[in-house]
């Protein structure tokens, strides 16, 4: 007992040495480690680099959260990387936490592979951005965080004139839709009646998207077809992957997940039929400006007639042709950036009450596709 209580003070007297001067923290360290180790948070910072520089494994998962604090990541990989097994789960969510604060995905998936990252919402959001399988994801997490894992039980808002099934395959673009569907809710366009949103809807690993950024957002759609009940009574798609530029077609919206709300908004007026109003490409102006007259709510083709009075000449056909715009000022149809006008509004409402106009929806394009592929497994069999 007596010697027990000698070494104690001893510890204490090291520890508190180590306190008032940073030499004698390796000294103290090395005689009496465990107390060291109880009080790590307590040292000064310029003790724990000292010990950790000096290869005491504890003191290196410490100064490697202090680095990741200090947003220096590169520098603190090389002192948790191997010392992290070694740590609490605690300790290892902590370490978690701050990569993903720093966006550190190679790091997180390699520590999620080891299974090194405990069950937690860090955890969660490393599978979706790595685009995980949907049943991999916590079914509690979801509903937390606001998305769905299936289409099971999705039912169409009869308040609205047009409902839209959000889709995603990763983490990012299942945040940007909530944003995107929180921000129309408060300010509902072209009115509150318009469009109404599913919650988004995780597919992870399920459907494979192009990957340039230069190009088109495109997902190859085929696949998930037969594989999922799709919703009655939901008229169009939006769907984020990575990469890709913003286009519609089909009743399905694609755009990538850096993509703005009024980029957003553009390519939600192509689904009411709006034309771009730059330069459309050149094997879209074949067939669009062959035709005479309302193509679209903000296009006129002029083919050899006059154009409505007030409209201006738009830049949407090139060459001999000439097609007209309502307003000659710059409208979203033609720079995204700038925002929805009153008389554009006003067109957009007056196209989503117009009952002669039909436009596609996707189960028409899905349709198609099944049929083709009905034909070309007629044609395998042969």
């Amino acid at each position: 007992m007596v010697l027990t209580s000698s070494v104690n003070r001893h510890a204490r007297l090291g520890y508190w040495l180590a306190l008032q001067d940073s030499a004698a923290t390796l000294a103290g360290y090395y005689q009496f480690p465990d107390i060291f180790e109880q009080n790590f948070n307590t040292l000064p910072k310029s003790s724990i680099e000292d010990l950790a520089l000096n290869g005491a494994e504890h003191a290196k998962f410490s100064w490697a959260i202090i680095l990741l604090k200090e947003g220096n990541a590169d520098k603190a990989r090389l002192f948790w990387q191997n010392t992290v097994v070694k740590q609490s789960a605690q300790q290892r969510l902590d370490l978690a936490t701050l990569l993903l604060e720093l966006n550190r995905w190679e790091e997180l998936s390699a520590l999620a592979e080891q299974g090194l990252v405990p069950k937690s919402a860090i955890l969660e959001q490393i599978k979706l951005h790595f685009s995980y399988p949907p049943e991999s994801i916590s079914s509690a997490y979801a509903h937390q965080a606001g998305f769905l894992l299936s289409l099971h039980g999705l039912s169409a808002d009869n308040r609205c004139e047009y409902n839209v099934l959000m889709m995603s395959d990763h983490r990012a673009g299942i945040s940007k839709l909530n944003r995107f569907s929180n921000k129309h809710a408060l300010s509902p366009e072209p009115n509150d009646k318009s469009f109404c949103f599913s919650e988004p809807v995780y597919i992870g690993d399920n459907i494979a998207c192009q990957t340039d950024p230069l190009k088109a957002a495109s997902c190859n759609w085929r696949a998930l077809i037969k594989e999922y009940v799709w919703p009655k009574n939901y008229d169009f798609i939006v769907m984020m992957p990575r990469e890709g530029r913003g286009n519609v077609r089909a009743g399905i919206m694609q755009l990538n997940s850096q993509s703005s709300y009024q980029l957003f908004l553009h390519e939600l007026m192509h689904f009411s039929g709006f034309e771009d109003e730059y330069p459309v490409p050149k094997n879209k102006q074949v067939w669009l400006c062959r035709q005479r007259g309302y193509v679209a709510p903000n296009l006129f083709v002029a083919n050899n007639i006059k154009p409505p009075t007030g409209w201006q000449p738009s830049e949407t056909c090139e060459g001999t042709v000439k097609s007209y715009k309502p307003d000659k000022k710059w409208s979203i149809m033609r720079y995204q950036e700038l925002p929805l006008s009153a008389e554009y509004r006003e067109l957009w409402v007056e196209q989503i009450e117009n009952n002669h106009y039909k436009p596609v929806r996707y189960h028409d394009y899905f349709t198609m596709l099944s049929q083709s592929l009905v034909m070309r497994d007629k044609r395998g069999a042969d």
